[in-house]
């Protein structure tokens, strides 16, 4: 088999080149396919209280259906892990997998003290008589593409230019649990989506979203913060009216793909000032959904549909 190798957090617009020329290395030896990844960021492992991961390991599984990846196999990187050489690491990969070929980018690194590079790595698949491709990193519009660059985008909320790496909106998913039921009262019913450790949240603020429910997708309003309005510390939430949904959510799964941020998050002085500006907030959403579903990038979440 040919692997595509890497710790592939985003799956992004580059990384589909990797799959890319996977796929044709094993077309050219009559073999299959597949991304060896790992279980666990090693940033994570080295920065586990700074480090936030840009999509959970369910969410990754979505995105290998997605690209079409036909054997997604995860490597649990931890301190043994870690702690091998390059040569060490080599042996434990062969030894685990059927290796007939890897793929990865030019700046990948291996080993303790990630010490392996591309040239090691060549060499040493040479010496298994593997096919081996290392591919310059890929650019957009005169900047690389990587999941650092993607994170701080995401960090700062420029949602749109994520989108445009990875190929595909960023996106958030978790469970519907039940919170403070303010939304219902002021008429804008709100899902409460549970946050998880790890995984990267966009910049506090609305956003303009969509949700793909009952066999189509819905214009959302997603807001991230604290809700400062009401008195109380609050830890970080994910809330979203889905606009024009009248079922009840609670307890489903939601996938929420983000489209654009509208504002940042404000206090305001009266739950009527804030109703004014929710209701400023959906009409906004509603004609940025459209326009995005319209547009040519409306196709990519064609895609999803059958994943969701």
């Amino acid at each position: 088999m040919i692997y595509a190798l890497g710790a592939f957090d985003g799956f992004h617009v580059g990384h589909r080149q990797l799959f890319s020329v996977a796929e044709a290395r094993a077309e050219e030896n009559n073999t299959s396919w597949g991304v060896m990844t790992f279980l666990g960021h090693p940033q994570e492992l080295f920065n586990r209280d700074s480090f936030k991961s840009l999509f959970l390991e369910r969410e990754r599984d979505i995105l290998a259906d997605y690209f079409g990846i036909p054997t997604l196999c995860r490597i649990p990187f931890d301190r043994k892990l870690a702690n091998m050489t390059p040569n060490e690491f080599v042996d434990f990969i062969d030894s685990k997998f059927d290796i007939e070929g890897l793929v990865v980018g030019e700046n990948f690194r291996f080993g303790k003290n990630r010490s392996g590079d591309t040239d090691f790595l060549f060499k040493l698949c040479r010496e298994r008589d593997w096919t081996f491709d290392a591919l310059p990193s890929y650019r957009m519009n005169g900047t690389t593409v990587n999941s650092s660059a993607i994170r701080d985008l995401v960090d700062e909320g420029h949602v749109p230019a994520a989108g445009e790496m990875l190929g595909h909106p960023y996106f958030i998913s978790g469970k519907v649990t039940h919170g403070d039921a303010r939304g219902r009262l002021m008429q804008y019913p709100t899902a409460n989506i549970s946050t998880e450790q790890g995984k990267l949240y966009p910049a506090i603020g609305s956003y303009s979203a969509l949700v793909y429910i009952d066999g189509g997708w819905l214009p959302t309003a997603l807001n991230i913060g604290h809700n400062p309005t009401f008195e109380g510390a609050r830890p970080l939430r994910c809330e979203a009216h889905v606009i024009g949904y009248k079922g009840n959510l609670y307890e489903k799964a939601l996938v929420v793909f983000l489209i654009a941020r509208n504002r940042g998050e404000i206090k305001f002085s009266s739950e009527r000032e804030l109703a004014a500006q929710l209701r400023k907030d959906i009409k906004n959403i509603k004609e940025v959904s459209a326009e995005y579903i319209s547009d040519n990038r409306g196709a990519i979440l064609k895609d999803f549909e059958a994943l969701l």
